[in-house]
């Protein structure tokens, strides 16, 4: 093999057995990939907090001024959890079925669980109310947790959407549209 292509077919034998070592590890690596992922499509993984909070409105009884609305409170969590604190208060138009406006409860949650509280609300009057909750907890670290959110509860009233523009919902981003 004399000339160029010899040449040429020598180098290419040493870039190959040189380069050899690395291309298996490559193959090894794809190999435990493979196994953690069998479908082969990218896994995505979002964080999410260790506790997090919902209310689910079950049933609204309407009355002429206001209503009885039956809700679920959801407390649920990814970690454990120990005395998790939760909190729900109410605005000044809507009380609990005992008179109170803030309801306060005490638990531990245990990893992957779900505590569900269902509480009736006496609503006096119709519109839009927000019903704010709010949870605090320790994992077994001992790092503080804290959750919070805002329920719109809607009694005899409907949501507002913004108008159309050109067969769009245009939602203000800048009080007056900006300029």
């Amino acid at each position: 093999m004399k000339g160029p292509s010899g040449k040429i077919w020598y180098l290419a034998l040493a870039l190959s057995i040189a380069l050899a070592p690395v291309s298996l590890a490559g193959s090894k690596r794809s190999a435990k990939a493979a196994a953690r992922n069998p479908s082969g499509q990218a896994l995505e993984v979002e964080p999410s907090p260790p506790l997090s909070l919902d209310v689910r409105l079950i049933n609204l009884q309407k009355n002429s001024k206001g209503g009885v609305a039956s809700v679920a409170l959801d407390a649920l969590s990814d970690l454990e959890l120990s005395e998790v604190t939760v909190t729900v208060t109410l605005p000044p138009d809507v009380t609990f079925s005992d008179g109170s406006r803030v309801f306060t409860q005490t638990l531990n949650l245990s990893a992957g669980s779900t505590f569900t509280i269902p509480k009736d609300l006496l609503v006096d009057k119709d519109g839009k109310h927000i019903v704010t909750l709010e949870a605090t907890g320790t994992t077994p670290q001992g790092k503080a947790v804290r959750r919070g959110m805002a329920y719109k509860l809607l009694v005899g009233a409907q949501e507002k959407l913004p108008e159309a523009k050109d067969g769009a919902i245009e939602y203000e981003g800048v009080p007056g549209g900006g300029a």
